[in-house]
């Protein structure tokens, strides 16, 4: 019983202190990205308004992007509003960078918790029967059509998608978004063909990761000894196997939470969705600075809290992980 207490303050203590140190790759990650516009070779401005633009113009767009303050004194201004729910204002609209977010993260995390159904849903039948019966006919076509499906770039098989949804069935729409509380209706055919395109990409991989993991779990004595017993086979992978073979996808899937914030921009722009990869995309080719430099920490912010999460989720997975922190 006294070695209890002792045992949750080491935990509170090893918490605080990966706490700390994603707080302090997010600082960094923040005084790197503001840093940009400063570290450039010669004005941003100039790229930014072209060569008619005048030195009063000029000005105008360097205080914007806090060019007329030296690197430090930037970030720090910059840190002191976001802590205030300031992100500054985008340099082609007008608008609130938070709003801007605000609208689109919502959208980004349906797409994303879609595509993870997509890929759950398929990656997890086929990788348990080919773990099951290695070597069979199951898992030499799962294998095949994994390395097809990872040899296949996004955009394409969203155009062959659009092409057959779209244009020869003429069942979804190819474009375009509806938010969930106008039409959930229509809100679901749009979000199909999107969430198709990154989730048949990710069940490949989700396929492959799982599958290796079962392999190797099902050969340990604690298996056998389940079997000996007379369990059936599908508690046998559900109860037994499946629960410390998840681990590598757990974490592929924390840390897509993160990067879905920014990584989708293919997706987002091929099927006009009006996410943060959409977001980003025009902000990169409009060089608006205010937009992209809060994109970037966002999407630094959602794989560090990301990480977070697969760590703690880690010891509830599996309590041997726990047991050897101890």
């Amino acid at each position: 019983m006294t070695a209890r207490p002792a045992f949750q303050a080491l935990g509170a203590l090893r918490l605080a202190g990966r706490v700390g140190r994603a707080a302090a790759v997010l600082l960094l990650v923040a005084v790197a990205v503001l840093a940009l516009p400063h570290l450039m070779p010669g004005s941003p401005a100039v790229a930014a308004l072209g060569p008619t633009a005048t030195p009063e113009q000029i000005a105008t767009y360097e205080a914007s992007l806090g060019l007329d303050e030296n690197v430090l004194a930037a970030t720090w201004r910059w840190l002191g509003n976001a802590l205030h729910g300031d992100l500054g204002h985008s340099l082609s609209t007008g608008a609130a960078v938070t709003t801007e977010l605000a609208d689109r993260i919502p959208v980004t995390l349906e797409l994303f918790v879609s595509a993870q159904v997509v890929a759950l849903g398929l990656a997890l039948p086929v990788a348990l029967f080919s773990a099951w019966r290695p070597g069979g006919a199951v898992d030499r076509i799962a294998t095949a059509g994994a390395f097809v499906w990872l040899a296949v770039p996004g955009f394409v098989l969203g155009l062959l998608l659009i092409w057959l949804a779209a244009v020869q069935l003429r069942i979804l729409p190819a474009t375009g978004w509806t938010p969930f509380t106008e039409d959930p209706v229509e809100n679901l055919r749009h979000l199909v063909l999107p969430a198709l395109t990154l989730g048949l990409t990710e069940a490949a991989v989700f396929t492959r990761t799982l599958r290796g993991q079962l392999l190797d779990t099902l050969d340990q004595t604690y298996i056998a000894a389940a079997r000996s017993r007379g369990m059936g086979t599908v508690r046998l992978l559900l109860r037994r196997a499946l629960r410390p073979s998840s681990l590598p996808l757990v974490t592929l899937i924390g840390i897509g939470v993160g990067t879905s914030l920014g990584g989708s921009v293919l997706v987002e722009t091929l099927f006009a969705v009006p996410g943060v990869g959409s977001l980003a995309a025009g902000a990169i080719s409009g060089r608006d600075f205010p937009v992209v430099q809060a994109v970037v920490v966002a999407s630094a912010a959602g794989v560090v809290a990301a990480t977070l999460a697969v760590d703690l989720l880690y010891r509830k997975l599996d309590p041997r992980i726990a047991d050897d922190h101890r």
